[in-house]
């Protein structure tokens, strides 16, 4: 299949891709123009390797969690062999949708429209009117008649990921380091495993997806941007003499000035990822000592202190990924156009941890980063006057210098001077320049 890799703007002029990206800065129609959109859903959504969902979404045989890897709509499903399958939600008979709803439970597959059947691994099981295909090419035997699997498919420590593209890099050349936060979130938990707790919260941005990821390595713009929401956690927090206030622990350091927040260490690498450690503070009270316990009997007194050392905050996993360990949750863009970005938030459960943990990423969870939060809404407001500032036609460049002439090599990897570099943000649009004219 040949892809386009140029664009036209209004004009009809070509829009080349790796024009829009410098060393540092990027031009703004990489964030809102619509024919680059459309170009990022082929050569980056339609190629990368795109998280799916957790196996624990799917505990038994015909269970089945429906989401989108680019364009296309897909079924994560367990079937009856126990192993998991990413399937195209498409009937090959007429393209109807067959699983419409979100989530469910189905032995097997039924499309509404005329009846096809199909079983958990997208083979089709039977077809109403068979007589009517006597004598006609039609083989029920052949896969293309079937749910088509996805071809690349990857469970890694249970987060399930795919690829709409047959060849290319495998999926631990594509993580690369990028994997160290989604290990670490799973080492955290004593049983070695992690569990999503319920749904997820979800929200439509009015913004272009790339505004949200350089923001989740920002952290420059929580002094201003959520400066008053921050005092008003701390006034709450010393007022309620709370023990466990959840979110509301995260939100009161956001108050910090740039100084704060510049002792964070950023660490951008191969492929868009990053690190980003702070705001994890070891475990303390009771319920940590329980915990600590459980850990050292798990891994060992060494690797448990290794692994609670790890204080990673956000690790993004280019494109679509972004876990907090901290939190316990993890956060999924879906790019919907080039200025609407549907944005799910799932909470984990720590297996073998305290009660009081999966209660605190619950809380965290509510006031963080629910519809009606307190910390969100903000970045939400400052994501859309982004993107509206973006659209006008008299602008040009956005500037991607801070911290440019101070970053660090470390091995393969990038890391900022402080924790006020942009480092990251110029290491993902490089990424991104490099999907985007790759033949």
């Amino acid at each position: 299949m040949t892809v386009a890799t140029s664009a036209r703007d209004a004009s009809g002029a070509d829009l080349d891709p790796a024009s829009l990206v410098e060393a540092e800065r990027v031009h703004r129609r990489a964030y809102v123009d619509p024919e680059i959109f459309e170009l990022e859903m082929d050569l980056i959504f339609g190629r990368s390797w795109i998280y799916v969902g957790h196996e624990s979404q799917i505990p038994q045989a015909g269970d089945y969690f429906t989401t989108q890897v680019g364009r296309q709509p897909v079924i994560m499903t367990r079937h009856t062999d126990g192993q998991i399958y990413v399937l195209e939600n498409r009937c090959p008979h007429k393209g109807a949708l067959v699983c419409p709803e979100r989530a469910g439970h189905s032995r097997p597959f039924v499309c509404m429209y005329h009846g096809w059947s199909f079983d958990g691994d997208g083979a089709l099981r039977s077809v109403p009117a068979r007589s009517g295909y006597e004598g006609t090419s039609f083989d029920p035997k052949d896969p293309a008649n079937g749910l088509k699997q996805l071809p690349r498919v990857q469970n890694h420590r249970g987060f399930i990921f795919a690829s709409l593209a047959a060849d290319g890099p495998d999926f631990k050349t594509w993580a690369g380091k990028g994997l160290r936060g989604l290990d670490n979130l799973v080492d955290r938990a004593p049983a070695g495993e992690v569990e999503v707790i319920g749904d997820c919260y979800r929200t439509v941005q009015n913004n272009n997806w790339k505004i949200f990821l350089d923001n989740m390595s920002d952290g420059m713009h929580t002094s201003f941007v959520h400066n008053q929401m921050a005092k008003a956690a701390q006034k709450t927090i010393a007022r309620t003499a709370v023990r466990r206030p959840g979110g509301l622990d995260v939100a009161a350091m956001l108050a910090g000035e740039p100084e704060q927040m510049a002792r964070m260490d950023l660490v951008a690498h191969p492929g868009g990822h990053f690190d980003m450690v702070a705001f994890a503070p070891p475990p303390s009270g009771p319920d940590a000592d329980q915990y600590k316990a459980s850990m050292e009997a798990f891994h060992g007194k060494e690797r448990a202190e290794a692994i609670l050392k790890e204080s990673y905050h956000s690790v993004l996993m280019f494109p679509t990924l972004v876990m907090q360990q901290s939190l316990q949750q993890m956060r999924v863009i879906r790019p919907i156009s080039a200025n609407k970005t549907l944005l799910e938030i799932w909470v984990f459960c720590l297996k073998g941890a305290p009660e009081s943990f999966v209660r605190r990423a619950v809380t965290g969870g509510n006031v963080g980063n629910s519809p009606s939060n307190v910390v969100a809404a903000d970045d939400f407001e400052s994501y859309y006057r982004v993107h509206a500032g973006l659209e006008s036609p008299q602008t040009d460049w956005v500037l991607l210098h801070r911290g440019a002439r101070q970053d660090v090599p470390q091995g393969s990897s990038i890391k900022g001077g402080d924790g006020n570099s942009e480092v990251c943000m110029r290491n993902m649009f490089h990424a991104w320049r490099d999907y985007m004219t790759a033949q």
